[in-house]
């Protein structure tokens, strides 16, 4: 055999342009045979060009185009081998698939109804041995069964050989595991049979071998050259063999290494096949030949520089165990060909993934504004590609990733990705907000209205705090927050009647589109498949407009997709509603579209293997760090590697060989840059060992990578030049007409603390929204506090009940009721309230003694003495105790707190820093409470008091503020802020945004807005 095939096998150098040398050897008639008489235009239609998968075919057309000097040509029957992911996906034309058919006959079973069937199959063995297996975990399984599956048939086992591979002293695990792949050996086999369908790895090894008859059936002169490939499996081997056999067949190989010395080639295979060359080294050794045995393909001789760099890269990516040889290679290499040759690959190391997908961009932008230049960034990393599209995309430069967008982020598939998250979220703030902003969303009504039901709907419910679960739910927190005439945000009171409107009819389209599906979910039992997928695609299909679901290409996948799930007699497993959301995404995890349309002529996004035949003037090789680029040499979850050898199947390292190989070839382009991230996703990353390779021996020869500019480019995109001048605060002067009149005593307190914040609030009236989906939290619980003690005054101003603690968590219920309707929040908490309400029993028939009457949540007013228009200071005490006597009415002012943390805050009372009561005593004192003196007589304020509900420990708390003249420092302080409005009523007065000491700044909602960063130190003071 190998007599009649030595002369048939080439190889392109690894400097030379695979694909356009490939074309040009067929035009010139150099191939199959060399001499030939160059094919006719007509005559080119009769070769047939066997190559390892279809991402080369257009390309590979495009080289023939250009090799033939823009002539009209029939281009050779073009046919890949080494598909066998996709349904159909190998030599399909028709010619092919009668030979199929003649072969058997029998359907291939899809990637999809295999997956199902396999989850199928797992839960029914997860019921007979009793483990608990999700729906979602079964896919899974299911995934990697196939994988096994496919590995297995693919080097011509049967999955019964996994029978005899486990010896009787190994250990329980993996006899345990030999009875879950029962699943495929047993099971698997029994379901081809019943439904009379073949696996897609036979369909494509029975195809094949239809095309070793065919071939050894052919005695004409139609050539046929197979091209391009590095490894093959037994099936592809043979045909490789049937290739040659034939009178007029070739095999090209890409990037045979001639340089490497013959020991260490030797060497190579089978003790080292992480190494680039084991794949063709292998397939010589099993044709019978030598590397002297292979033809050189070139059209052109190779120049110093491509020598030199084949040498380096030969060198670099040689066997661990012969590095040794590197000093010789050292010392002899040191010219001005490998100055040169090295000169052209540069290292870019990122600090993030971030800047190195910026980098790369930047490399990419510049080569599309470089005449004629064409360049493409090749990595497995598909979220580093897809980051460097969008970057891109902001230049108006559209290069698609080759991999296609996952299904999941195209419009289509977010969409429907929210739907189901909606309702297995019970319809929570963020789920239905998702889904009501994105563009899809129509629930059947205009635009306008969907608009303003949306932003209703979000303000009034879901920037509040949120009880409510499911539609219904929904419905009660809307109709409770449009009854209430209490406003938390000053948004809601803004809302107009057509925006409560459209609220309530987002809300019943809602609740009609899910109808179906929250049926389902609201049922403990499982449901078929396709009942689920029903209620999903209806639901999304009611939301959207019409046919906007399954539009362009992605709503296209997506239709054929849900329709292969529903259909009837697609084997599926039955699935728990909760289940779903989860399962439904393991179905779709990993399917991608290719983008159609115009892209840019001159820059790609390749994968590796879709670039290794491809040379463009500008590779960037890009994500090497170890486990990405290479990849991990596991051997999977099912086989050992002891086991793995006893089967006669590959190493795992095989596969670092295939990588190591599509890297190898790139290096040899024009010009290359390889590039890393130090840091992806905050973790550490180790480089590649490929990359510590080169640069080893790079630095060897003394000849280290020149600095570049790119990752400091990339850090620069997000630097913030600062002038010479150091910004100040803010110091905003509006008119005094636009000026407060009216202020509380808290708002006083802020006033005091941050002008700014005070300006930002009521003359600019910005009011920070709320956070989304607020849980329930201190500032809701403070007011249930402030609403059940204010009830309790109310109902008992004079003298206590009975029972003071019953009374007053009759009242904290009431109050729960009222502002929260959540007996789940009620519940949690009610044991603080109870224990708060033990100790206000045992303490407040004490604080009652000689009080004639309480007063809660009372409001006064006070006009200051000013020399401008007139200035009302107001308050709403939460409790003001009247006592009579023969001096006169006095009164103890009393401030609630849900929080422990009073002695603070009594503290800074005591020092003028908390105002709130001490104002609230010039009002008093001035008469502003009507009705709480009881006379005529001015009353006089006995002392400030602040009492804790907090409910923990100390359930309770009372601290007298230690003011020794309340009047006084009620007076002193009414006199500063009458200062104060004076000096703020003078125009260039500014609300200046200030930190001062001693008061806090950790509930500042404008402290972006006053841009604090820039001019406060770091410890947050004024620098």
């Amino acid at each position: 055999m190998a007599d009649l095939i030595r002369g048939r096998v080439y190889t392109v150098p690894p400097g030379a342009p695979f694909l356009a040398t490939l074309a040009k050897a067929i035009l010139a008639g150099d191939l199959p045979a060399p001499g030939g008489e160059p094919p006719g235009p007509i005559e080119l239609a009769d070769i047939t060009l066997l190559l390892p998968g279809r991402g080369v075919t257009g390309p590979l057309q495009a080289a023939f185009a250009k090799a033939s000097g823009g002539t009209a040509l029939l281009l050779p029957r073009i046919k890949p081998i080494a598909d066998t992911t996709t349904e159909l996906d190998v030599l399909t034309s028709a010619e092919d698939l009668a030979a199929s058919a003649a072969t058997g006959g029998k359907r291939v079973i899809g990637p999809l109804e295999r997956q199902l069937v396999l989850t199928a199959l797992v839960f029914r063995w997860a019921r007979q041995t009793g483990q608990r297996t999700t729906p979602a975990q079964a896919a899974h399984l299911a995934k990697e069964l196939a994988l096994l599956m496919d590995m297995l048939e693919t080097h011509g086992l049967t999955a019964d050989a996994l029978q005899n591979v486990v010896p009787e002293d190994l250990s329980e695990h993996w006899k345990e595991t030999l009875e879950f792949l029962k699943i495929i050996t047993q099971l698997w086999p029994q379901h081809l049979d019943a439904t009379q369908q073949i696996s897609p790895v036979e369909h494509r090894h029975r195809i094949l071998r239809a095309e070793i008859a065919r071939l050894a059936h052919s005695s004409g002169a139609a050539p046929v050259v197979m091209a391009g490939v590095t490894a093959l499996d037994p099936v592809a081997a043979e045909l490789a063999q049937a290739v040659l056999a034939h009178p007029h067949g070739a095999l090209v190989l890409p990037g045979l290494d001639q340089t490497c010395d013959e020991a260490t080639w030797q060497a190579i295979v089978p003790k080292h096949p992480e190494h680039p060359q084991f794949g063709m080294a292998k397939l010589l050794a099993g044709l019978g030949l030598t590397r002297a045995d292979v033809r050189e393909l070139s059209p052109e001789p190779e120049t110093a520089t491509q020598k030199a760099r084949a040498c380096f890269a030969s060198e670099a990516m040689r066997p661990a165990e012969t590095t040794e040889h590197w000093h010789g290679f050292v010392t002899t290499s040191r010219s001005a060909a490998m100055q040169s040759a090295l000169e052209a690959v540069q290292l870019v190391e990122a600090g993030t993934a971030e800047e190195e997908a910026e980098a790369i961009a930047l490399m990419l932008r510049e080569a599309a504004e470089t005449r004629g230049c064409t360049a493409a960034l090749v990595t497995p990393d598909r979220a580093l590609a897809r980051r460097v599209s969008v970057r891109l995309r902001a230049w108006d430069l559209k290069v698609p990733v080759s991999a296609g967008t996952p299904f999941t982020q195209t419009p289509s598939g977010t969409f429907l990705d929210l739907v189901i998250d909606a309702v297995a979220h019970e319809f929570a703030p963020k789920a239905v907000t998702d889904l009501m902003k994105h563009p899809m969303f129509r629930a059947g009504l205009p635009e306008q209205e969907v608009r303003a039901g949306a932003r209703a709907l979000e303000l009034a419910v879901f920037r509040q705090p949120y009880f409510g679960e499911g539609i219904e739910g929904l419905k009660l927190a809307l109709d409770r927050a449009r009854a209430s005439g209490k406003r938390q945000h000053a948004a809601i009171s803004r809302l107009s009647l057509a925006e409560w409107e459209a609220a309530e009819a987002l809300v019943s389209a809602l609740e009609a589109a899910f109808r179906p599906l929250t049926k389902l979910f609201q049922s403990d039992e499982t449901h078929a498949l396709v009942e689920l997928v029903r209620g999903h695609t209806n639901a999304a299909q009611q939301l959207t407009p019409a046919e906007g679901l399954w539009f362009g290409p992605a709503g296209e996948w997506g239709s054929k997709f849900f329709a292969k799930l529903m259909d009837e007699d697609l084997a599926a497993p039955l699935v728990a509603a909760e289940d779903y959301p989860d399962f439904y995404r393991a179905l779709v995890a990993e399917k991608s579209l290719r983008v159609d349309g115009p892209q840019h002529p001159r820059l790609s996004i390749w994968d590796p293997f879709e670039a290794r035949l491809q040379q463009p003037d500008l590779v960037i090789l890009a994500g090497l760090n170890e486990s990405t680029w290479p990849a991990g040499a596991e051997p999977g979850p099912w086989l050992s590697r002891p086991m793995r050898a006893a089967l006669g199947l590959p190493a795992p390292e095989e596969r670092i060989g295939a990588a190591a190989h599509d890297f190898a070839s790139l290096l040899h382009a024009k010009r290359v840059v390889l590039t890393r991230a130090a840091k992806v996703e905050g973790a550490p990353t180790v480089p590649s060992r490929w990359l510590l390779r080169l640069e080893a021996l790079r630095h060897g020869l003394g000849m280290p990578a020149a600095p570049e500019p790119w990752s400091v480019w990339a850090k620069q995109r997000n630097v913030v030049r600062r002038s010479g001048r150091v910004a100040g605060p803010p110091m905003p002067c509006p008119p005094v007409d636009l000026r407060p009149r009216t202020l509380s005593v808290t708002a006083v307190e802020k006033w005091f603390a941050n002008p700014y914040a005070l300006y930002a609030e009521r003359i600019l009236r910005l009011q920070r929204l709320p956070q989304l989906g607020l849980e329930p939290n201190q500032a809701l619980r403070g007011e249930i506090v402030h609403e059940a003690l204010g009830k309790f005054a109310r109902a008992y101003p004079d003298a206590l009940p009975d029972d003071i603690r019953g009374a007053l968590l009759d009242l904290a219920k009431v109050a729960l009721e009222e502002l929260t309707g959540s007996p789940r929040v009620a519940a949690f908490w009610a044991p603080r309230l109870e224990r708060f309400a033990q100790w206000f029993a045992e303490t407040e028939p004490e604080r009652r003694k000689g009080i004639a009457r309480v007063h809660a949540e009372i409001d006064g007013k006070t006009v200051l003495s000013v020399p401008g228009e007139p200035f009302t200071l107001t308050a709403r005490a939460d409790r003001i105790d009247t006592r009579i006597s023969d001096a006169g009415p006095s009164l103890i002012i009393t401030d609630y707190k849900s929080g422990a943390a009073i002695n603070s805050l009594a503290s800074k009372a005591e020092q003028g820093f908390a105002p709130q009561l001490p104002l609230e005593a010039a009002i008093a004192i001035a008469g502003g409470f009507a009705g709480v003196s009881g006379g005529n007589t001015p009353p006089r304020v006995e002392r400030l008091r602040y009492i804790s509900a907090a409910g923990g420990e100390p359930p309770g708390q009372e601290l007298i503020v230690k003011i020794p003249d309340v009047a006084e420092a009620a007076r002193k302080l009414r006199k500063g802020l009458e200062a104060m409005v004076a000096q703020f009523d003078d125009p260039a007065t500014p609300y200046a945004a200030v930190r001062r000491p001693k008061y806090s700044y950790d509930y500042d909602d404008y402290v972006h807005l006053a841009r604090v960063a820039e001019w406060a130190g770091e410890d947050g003071e004024e620098g």
